[in-house]
């Protein structure tokens, strides 16, 4: 297997005008392991309610990330470090894209990509943890749906209200998916060579697609977040592959009566308050 800065300056090579793209920007490079919609793994059950839907796929974007993380940890066979190792990947970056941390005095810094990444997976695995942020009490009795009468009127709802989850859920997922979306994003402009030798790439396309709809559908991502891999979405979006945004900036959610297997792993608020113990993420610098 090529070496990271190998690979690297390989991908490096075919960057450039529009009509020599990354290869994971192409189309011949964009498929999946599985067949059908992923519609019907992204929207919403019509029977649950939206905050119990949005706390569960977190988690679960979560565990199928992790999986595509462990194969950039794994030790290369001929260099005997991890893939993604502080010499290759000095800063957390995606393309023209460079990622920040902020420190214990609130000072933004340049950390390696791999020590970036396992802070970014500490700090997501302490929240779902978190029992103020998604509890995991049962109820005895599970509350009815809100009408969505009384929610329009209502105005102290927030999502997942009414199955017990905090005010501050929907902010805490969204700063959980922005740094998920950057490690994605490191994964594929850094080592999607590694990925294609290991003949993983179909993997990695099928998990961050899968990211990329429910975060679409909900609006989890913001369009300046994910710039660096807007090449793919809008590829997949042109297959049809994902909804097209409607007028409102909302996608259709109503699946097709066909399904798409879940994807496998490989192997398995507000700035203040996303702050871990020692240090946070911050935006782009």
């Amino acid at each position: 297997m090529q070496s990271n800065e190998q690979a690297h300056q390989a991908n490096l090579i075919h960057q450039g005008p529009k009509k020599n793209p990354p290869f994971f920007f192409r189309e011949a490079y964009c498929g999946f392991i599985v067949k059908g919609n992923f519609m019907t793994l992204g929207a919403k059950p019509h029977m649950l309610e939206e905050g119990e839907w949005i706390a569960h796929q977190v988690v679960e974007q979560n565990r199928l990330l992790g999986g595509m993380v462990k194969m950039v940890q794994t030790e290369d066979r001929t260099t005997g470090v991890p893939i993604c190792n502080v010499k290759d990947c000095p800063t957390m970056s995606a393309g023209p894209m460079t990622w920040t941390w902020i420190d214990t005095r609130s000072q933004p810094i340049n950390l390696p990509a791999p020590t970036y990444i396992k802070h970014i997976q500490t700090w997501v695995a302490g929240k779902i943890q978190d029992e103020s942020i998604l509890p995991t009490s049962n109820f005895q009795t599970a509350p009815p749906l809100p009408d969505p009468q009384q929610v329009a009127n209502d105005p102290n709802h927030w999502l997942g209200k009414s199955s017990g989850f905090p005010q501050r859920l929907e902010a805490e997922v969204k700063n959980m998916y922005k740094q998920m979306f950057r490690i994605y994003a490191h994964l594929y402009w850094q080592h999607w060579l590694q990925f294609w030798d290991l003949s993983a790439y179909r993997d990695l396309n099928t998990c961050f697609i899968h990211f990329i709809n429910v975060g679409r559908i909900f609006g989890l991502l913001p369009d300046k977040e994910i710039e660096p891999m807007q090449p793919l979405i809008e590829l997949w979006i042109a297959r049809g592959d994902l909804p097209k945004m409607k007028e409102n900036g909302t996608v259709a959610t109503t699946a097709a009566p066909y399904l798409a297997t879940a994807p496998a792993a490989a192997s398995s608020s507000d700035a203040a308050s996303a702050q871990p113990s020692t240090a946070a993420p911050s935006s782009a610098s």
